[in-house]
């Protein structure tokens, strides 16, 4: 396994210089230790933001099948030891692209039109993954297409476990795009959905390491007894990144995991992933990306930021911060935003606008945590958004632990704060309730504005709130059937 090293010393400047560099009049491509980039407007953001800057890449293109990848032929493969074979076919071809395009000074490794049958596939530093039209990338489900093991986070916790079938570690100036397709073959992942009696002792073990600063190369999980999936695309502590344009169809777990990254943004993508646990985009100790003109339909929440778990032993300690969301439709889901409840670092300058849910989703803006997860989140503000139906417009709740309900944690306990939630411009079909704020001692919750909110059928009650300091509704109208 290629050992990885960390980001040279030049490469922590880019932040810094990229930031400056936004800040001209022009939206002029920057260029920067000979790398172009392209400038995205943050310019509507009610917190002072800097555009945001991801890599053009140089017109230079790699085809995955003259490194060796083979199409699947038509009506598949005859055996499973055929499929393995090619599976681990294509996933070393498309590497030896990748290594070929970074070596070159990047470029564009082309998935030809067709059907590509792989294992994982591992990114270098200045390539984008280009998907034709028509090309299909068809991932395979058995687990053993995804070892050797990487280091990988499950829920918050860091860990060896299975490769993403997507995965980039600590890469800088990296892509997918074009107009093909990511599918994920899921009838063993659909398998581990439910949490089993060994998932529920993997939980454990992952606390008890997170918790008492277990060493992280000894953290593996990478066994099928403890049936712990993995998320589909994970971009993990990279810098300067753009995903744009392609589709996902099914995936093993979250859709699309961006942990410790930043400068990116994830634009265009049509993702239908409706297992349990199908979260569209997660940002986990995130910063800085402009999330847009997305669409989606999930078994899980649509947007989710969150920051870690188990807070004490966390080795690059960020919250998630700097993050846009704009003009995204979500047909199905369950929080159009969630906070958590993985969020023990915390989050800060959240903004959702334009938005839309045009089928049913849980919330509108949901706040999750529990008394593990100790941090504070602030200016989270969604604004002139649509829906059709609704459970709850916001909700926030203290005691949300998930599959990890019976999991006995050796943290303290800890206390969250929540300081400034906003919803403005809010229009909304039908919904169950607007405000479901439950808290306790360990959450202290001020400064809840909502403003200008319009729903037609209010079908349950208006507001439940308890220890919230500085509520208040402006123009909220709303027809409660009784």
């Amino acid at each position: 396994m290629k050992t990885f090293h960390h980001l040279p010393f030049l490469l922590l400047l880019l932040p810094l210089a990229l930031a400056l560099a936004s800040c001209r009049k022009a939206a002029a491509p920057v260029i920067f230790q000979g790398i172009t980039y392209e400038s995205v407007s943050t310019s509507e953001t009610p917190f002072p933001m800097s555009d945001v800057q991801v890599p053009v890449f140089p017109d230079r293109t790699f085809s995955i099948s003259d490194y060796g990848a083979r199409p699947m032929p038509k009506g598949g493969y005859p055996t499973a030891m055929d499929s393995a074979r090619i599976a681990r076919t294509n996933s070393q071809a498309i590497l030896r692209a990748m290594e070929a395009c970074s070596a070159s000074g990047g470029g564009h490794v082309v998935v030809p039109g067709g059907e590509w049958f792989t294992g994982a596939i591992q990114f270098r530093s200045k390539c984008d993954l280009y998907l034709d039209e028509g090309a299909e990338l068809v991932f395979s489900s058995n687990p053993d297409d995804f070892l050797p093991e990487q280091m990988t986070t499950f829920e918050g916790i860091e860990c060896y476990n299975y490769c993403p079938p997507v995965y980039a570690w600590r890469c800088d100036n990296i892509g997918i795009s074009g107009s093909g397709t990511f599918r994920a073959l899921t009838d063993v992942w659909d398998q581990w959905q439910e949490p089993t009696l060994e998932h529920q002792k993997a939980l454990q073990i992952l606390d008890n390491w997170g918790t008492f600063g277990k060493t992280f190369f000894e953290r593996n999980l990478s066994s099928k007894a403890f049936k712990l999936r993995p998320p589909f695309i994970q971009l993990y502590q990279c810098t300067s990144f753009v995903l744009q344009d392609f589709k996902i169809r099914k995936s093993p777990f979250w859709s699309v995991h961006l942990f410790g990254c930043q400068e990116g943004v994830v634009r265009k993508l049509d993702i239908s992933a409706l297992a349990r646990g199908n979260d569209g985009i997660d940002l986990e100790m995130s910063r800085r990306v402009v999330v847009e003109d997305c669409t989606f339909e999930q078994g899980g929440d649509v947007i989710s930021v969150k920051s870690g778990r188990v807070k004490e032993t966390w080795n690059n300690p960020e919250s998630s911060r700097y993050i846009l969301v704009r003009r995204c439709e979500a047909k199905k889901g369950k929080a159009l935003l969630s906070l958590g409840e993985e969020i023990s670092w915390g989050a800060h300058y959240i903004y959702m606008r334009d938005c839309k849910a045009t089928g049913p989703i849980e919330d509108l803006l949901y706040v999750k945590t529990n008394k593990h997860q100790g941090s504070v989140m602030d200016s989270i503000t969604v604004e002139r958004c649509e829906m059709t139906q609704v459970n709850r417009l916001l909700a926030v709740e203290t005691d949300v632990w998930g599959d990890w309900k019976s999991v006995r944690s050796g943290s303290k306990d800890s206390t969250t704060s929540v300081i400034g939630l906003k919803l403005h411009d809010i229009k909304c079909q039908s919904a169950m309730s607007i405000s479901d704020i439950q808290c306790d001692t360990t959450l202290l919750v001020r400064g809840v504005v909502l403003s200008n909110v319009k729903i037609d059928t209010l079908k349950s009650f208006v507001r439940k709130i308890s220890k919230v300091e500085g509520y208040r509704e402006d123009s909220v109208s709303y027809r409660l059937l009784k």
